[in-house]
């Protein structure tokens, strides 16, 4: 059999030569890396997202401060990472929760090596899985993943740890709904990173 007679054969090579070079699209270069305009870091601790409208954690759960550089990246069952997200205050702010598959995809930037976020703006993200707010449909008690490392979507179930990041809406803190933003005398020592405290813990 000819390639007159197979004219598919001939659109062959174009179609491989295609899917190569849109693998070999990437950001990274040989000079320092930049961070993208589109996020604004805030003193506090959270990043904001001028494409989005999104606020994040600048830190994933476990590390703070300044380059993320005080304690341990953690990894939490589904959960607890649900309960983190319902329960966790910080920056003045009660309404944090876990990102959805959309608003964590936002985050990806392809990368020709290392992890696939602006990791100067978000630094010490781990190459690994991240939990979203979204079920994964076929798998009960499941929800799904995204990979930092490889950009890829995947899911765990409740027998899975994975790290978190977590999201708000920075719209969402106004006088409408009060019990988002916390009261002034909760801020006293931003940015904090806890549950807030209850009145007999607080009595020192």
């Amino acid at each position: 059999m000819s390639r007159a007679d197979c004219p598919w054969l001939l659109a062959m090579p174009l179609v491989l030569s295609v899917g190569v070079a849109i693998a070999q699209v990437c950001v990274d270069s040989e000079s320092a890396p930049m961070p993208d305009p589109r996020y604004v870091p805030i003193q506090n601790g959270t990043v904001y997202d001028q494409r989005t409208g999104l606020m994040w954690k600048q830190c994933p759960e476990g590390v703070a401060g300044i380059g993320c550089a005080v304690g341990e990246l953690q990894a939490f069952k589904l959960d607890e990472a649900k309960r983190r997200a319902r329960e966790w205050r910080f920056a003045g702010y009660a309404d944090w929760r876990l990102p959805n598959q959309d608003e964590l995809r936002s985050l990806l930037q392809r990368r020709c090596y290392g992890v696939d976020i602006d990791s100067v703006t978000f630094p010490r993200t781990p190459a690994g899985p991240f939990w979203t707010s979204d079920p994964a449909t076929y798998y009960p008690d499941s929800a799904w993943t995204l990979d930092f490392g490889r950009g890829h979507l995947g899911y765990g179930t409740t027998r899975d740890a994975f790290y978190v990041r977590l999201v708000r809406d920075a719209e969402a803190c106004s006088p409408a709904r009060p019990a988002t933003c916390l009261p002034y005398s909760e801020r006293r020592l931003e940015p904090h990173d806890g549950p807030v405290l209850a009145p007999e813990d607080d009595a020192d």
